[in-house]
């Protein structure tokens, strides 16, 4: 009370309620844990947290509502920013920065508001199945605290738009 009164705070701490976000998968495909993605950097974790979808559809949509961080200028992967402030990475295939931006069509732009299932970027995936190592094409949570905890939802067949993970801010 003492406290309370000198500085008008309680000297307990505050307990939040964690903070729960729901990513759709961006990608058509069979979807994975990120741990078993066919490419080292993605799946020590070393990269972020979260999944792999194998694409079996051109499509790469919006995973929730919020901005188009950063498009790579070899337009193989997106940065995105949810309304609730995550940062993912959308890498489409694996070792696609050697095409050089062949074979994706990326429709949206740097700073651009997007709603959840907005059209993002298409892919050709003939081309990039015949010129990259893998269709494995990984979403990655890029900015968590460590009390963060990233969940998958479904693994197996996921259509671009169905819930992938689950985040958990906080504990």
């Amino acid at each position: 009370l003492e406290d309370y009164l000198e500085n008008g705070q309680s000297s307990q701490t505050v307990r939040t309620e964690p903070k729960i976000s729901v990513i759709a998968s961006p990608y058509t495909g069979i979807a994975g844990d990120i741990r078993k993605a066919p490419d080292e950097g993605f799946a020590s974790g070393v990269i972020g947290d979260g999944a792999f979808v194998e694409l079996t559809g051109p499509d790469i949509v919006a995973p929730a509502d919020g901005t188009v961080s950063f498009v790579f200028d070899t337009r193989h992967a997106l940065g995105f920013k949810t309304i609730d402030g995550i940062s993912l990475l959308l890498h489409v295939g694996i070792d696609t920065v050697a095409l050089k931006g062949e074979g994706f069509d990326v429709r949206v732009k740097e700073g651009e508001l997007v709603k959840k299932g907005d059209l993002l970027m298409r892919v050709d995936l003939n081309y990039i199945r015949q010129h990259a190592p893998s269709l494995a094409s990984p979403i990655v949570c890029t900015e968590l605290d460590e009390d963060s905890q990233v969940r998958l939802l479904r693994s197996g067949p996921v259509k671009a738009g169905d819930d992938l993970l689950q985040i958990q801010i906080g504990k």
